[in-house]
């Protein structure tokens, strides 16, 4: 029988150009699909670049590469679409947490992913409210219906989009 001590978390590695393009594919796929489908009401609510975020980190359960992976993809991510930094610091925190969290729990199973992206879609809609409130003086809403659905979206999203990304990690 394994004692607590002896219990083991899988660790998984990718290779680098499987990060790049699946960091390239989540922006372009989020800045350019509202744009060409307008008449998809939960597209707006989709944000791909997080899902990114939160897989590689509980895939990784490194938190400096969780942290560094949720900076650049929160860095190019506000390059895209408004004032540089807030989706940074939003990402960055839930890279890390996302991987020091995930040394913790088996994040393996699907319904704890879901609730994992769950939990952490509030997370970061929180940051970047508090962000968007504090430094840039900015109306910001903390609770609303729209963070509510856009939790459900991107849950029910991650349970198709992470055992696509599956196929690409290897055992360490």
């Amino acid at each position: 029988m394994a004692t607590r001590a002896e219990a083991r978390v899988e660790v998984y590695r990718f290779h680098p150009a499987v990060v790049v393009a699946a960091v390239v594919l989540a922006l372009l796929l989020q800045s350019s699909l509202p744009l060409y489908l307008p008449f998809v009401p939960l597209l707006p609510l989709v944000d791909l670049a997080l899902l990114v975020v939160i897989y590689f980190g509980i895939s990784r359960r490194n938190p400096s590469t969780g942290l560094l992976l949720g900076l650049v993809v929160g860095v190019l991510q506000d390059a895209l679409s408004g004032p540089i930094g807030v989706f940074g610091m939003a990402k960055t925190v839930i890279g890390y947490a996302a991987s020091s969290l995930s040394s913790r729990i088996d994040t393996d199973q699907h319904h704890a992913r879901l609730l994992l992206v769950f939990v952490f879609h509030h997370f970061h809609q929180f940051i970047y409210a508090l962000v968007q409130r504090l430094l840039l003086d900015q109306p910001a809403d903390f609770v609303s219906l729209p963070v509510l659905e856009g939790a459900l979206v991107n849950s029910l999203l991650s349970v198709l989009v992470f055992p696509l990304l599956d196929r690409f990690r290897q055992s360490t």
